[in-house]
């Protein structure tokens, strides 16, 4: 692997931060979809359209989501096509890891 600049490290590490939150990733994968307004997205994930929005601001701020306007619509749709390569990654990487899980014996209990 090519050495990597700290810069990109720094930014590796960010966007896993911005991740590691349930529902930014319900908002990702829903986006993954097509378009979606706030209250569409918010009707599907089951949050309430102030938390969407709050994430939606995190997420375009970090350019991992963009905005349209339609009318008086706006809508979200992913940043890139990178982050959708990302979340299908994990997400076999996670079924894989699940799927496996399954078929291990149960660790034995430790008496305390």
């Amino acid at each position: 692997m090519k050495n990597i600049s700290n810069e990109v490290l720094t930014e590796i590490v960010h966007i896993h931060k911005i991740l590691a939150n349930p529902s930014r990733v319900k908002i990702l994968l829903r986006l993954s979809e097509g378009q979606q307004n706030v209250s569409q997205i918010s009707e599907t994930i089951g949050l309430e359209q102030s938390a969407v929005s709050h994430q939606l601001k995190i997420l375009k701020a970090h350019h991992l989501v963009t905005q349209a306007r339609a009318g008086k619509a706006i809508n979200y749709q992913l940043g890139d096509s990178h982050i959708l390569q990302l979340l299908q990654l994990s997400i076999a990487h996670a079924q894989e890891l699940e799927s496996e899980h399954i078929h291990d014996p149960q660790p034995p209990a430790h008496n305390t």
